[in-house]
């Protein structure tokens, strides 16, 4: 390992000459900064981002705490988080939460928070996490918070008008003509599927169209649940069978319309299919039509939480932010309007 003192003693200078120079913390003459860098070179010498965030009292590091790296989901606000750092001087360290334990995510927590990195965006959807919200809010340590708020806890947010993007949805297959539109929810220990539940209830009473409960559906044990709810919507008599289906997830509706077509239902002739989220990647190969989706900016917000976290730690931003990002309708294949007879 190359230490600073054999820089000092190949290039004929003093230990504290080689520090000023490889920390940039005192100016030194040109010569000699060019003498130790081309000597440090020579050497092979990496710096010891350990010791150097002892000494500076900071790490120049973010840590990101997602449910689940994996998920499709997480694609595009990856890739936001990615393009923001590139933007600034700080690494990041990503930490996938795959369970719902609240203990996991926790621990992911306190570990970051323990002198590994200056800072934390935290993707905190489950009921679970808000314990977790409060204890990093009791702690004064700086972080980001997306897609939840915790009731008595000021913090900085990054929200989606989940219940909008549900309402507008509705409305938007209204406009096609139908009317037995069914919807298929997400994990009620998740409050953004509580959030767009919410939205689909709330549109189809300002509609007057009616709400079977053999046509709200939940997701059970994961999104390929999908294809056995489609499955039961529709074998309900002709009467009640929805002619369109909402997702509260694009994977969900990948799965739904799977079942429909194995079963020879034309999509979207015979029924309409829509989603959430607005996807790039589907799970297991999906074939099918592009999907209808309400579409939220998670690229955006990848991107604007990391510069907004990189500025709370330069000291650029006072006070709490909280920004909420509108969703709108991404047309593609899967929603057209209703036939006469139906």
């Amino acid at each position: 390992m190359v230490t600073i003192k054999k820089i000092a003693r190949e290039a004929g200078v003093s230990l504290a000459t080689v520090s000023r120079v490889l920390t940039n913390s005192r100016p030194v003459r040109p010569e000699l900064h060019e003498r130790v860098m081309n000597v440090a070179h020579e050497l092979g010498y990496v710096p010891n981002t350990a010791a150097r965030a002892l000494v500076k009292r900071r790490t120049d590091s973010i840590g990101v705490v997602v449910n689940n790296l994996h998920d499709p989901f997480f694609h595009d606000l990856i890739r936001g988080f990615e393009a923001g750092a590139a933007q600034t001087d700080y690494n990041v360290v990503f930490c996938s939460a795959m369970s719902r334990a609240r203990q996991l995510k926790q621990r992911y927590v306190r570990y970051l928070s323990n002198g590994v990195v200056d800072g934390i965006i935290l993707y905190a959807s489950y009921d679970s996490d808000e314990a977790v919200v409060r204890e990093l809010h009791a702690s004064e340590f700086p972080f980001v918070l997306i897609e939840s708020s915790v009731e008595g806890v000021k913090t900085n947010n990054l929200l989606i008008d989940n219940e909008g993007g549900t309402y507008n949805a509705v409305r938007y297959l209204h406009r096609f003509g139908h009317q037995r539109i069914a919807y298929i929810a997400g994990p009620v220990d998740k409050h953004i599927c509580v959030e767009r539940l919410g939205g689909y209830l709330k549109a189809m009473k300002n509609l007057c169209l009616p709400v079977d409960k053999e046509q709200v559906c939940y997701i059970q044990n994961g999104y390929s649940d999908g294809y056995g709810i489609m499955e039961r919507l529709l074998s309900l008599p002709q009467a009640q069978r929805p002619t369109a289906v909402l997702c509260y997830d694009d994977a969900v509706a990948s799965y739904a319309i799977r079942f429909a077509m194995e079963k020879g239902y034309r999509v979207p002739e015979e029924i309409s299919v829509m989603g959430f989220d607005n996807q790039t990647i589907l799970p297991d190969g999906y074939r099918g039509p592009s999907i209808t989706s309400v579409s939220q900016p998670l690229y955006d917000i990848g991107f604007d939480s990391m510069i907004l976290l990189t500025q709370i730690l330069r000291g650029e931003k006072e006070g709490t932010v909280i920004n909420r990002y509108q969703t709108h309708i991404a047309e593609k294949e899967t929603v057209t309007y209703l036939k006469k007879d139906e």
